[in-house]
């Protein structure tokens, strides 16, 4: 029984938690470490980015999203999601 309890509260809280995420569309300027600075309406502001891992859609390889932030240009357009200061997904426009 506490089991079905912690996992409906787990649950609960990575769908609120996802609620309070922002998407910005902006322009990436540079990766540094695990900080990445992105250029929204002529404003640099700096993230951490999030320990999470990224599938790659044709191949089924995971990456970690610090390295694929790593092969953008500067001057990449893309969308961000942020949640509490923390870059958790990036994704490029072509």
């Amino acid at each position: 029984m506490y089991r079905k309890l912690l996992a409906a509260l787990v649950a609960s809280f990575l769908v609120v938690g996802g609620l309070f995420a922002d998407d910005i569309k902006g322009v990436f300027k540079k990766l540094d470490g695990n900080k990445v600075t992105v250029e929204v309406d002529g404003k640099s502001t700096e993230y951490k980015v999030a320990d999470v891992k990224v599938k790659n859609k044709k191949t089924g390889t995971e990456t970690a999203l610090t390295e694929v932030l790593g092969k953008w240009k500067e001057g990449d357009k893309g969308t961000f999601t942020v949640n509490n200061g923390e870059l958790s997904k990036a994704k490029k426009e072509k």
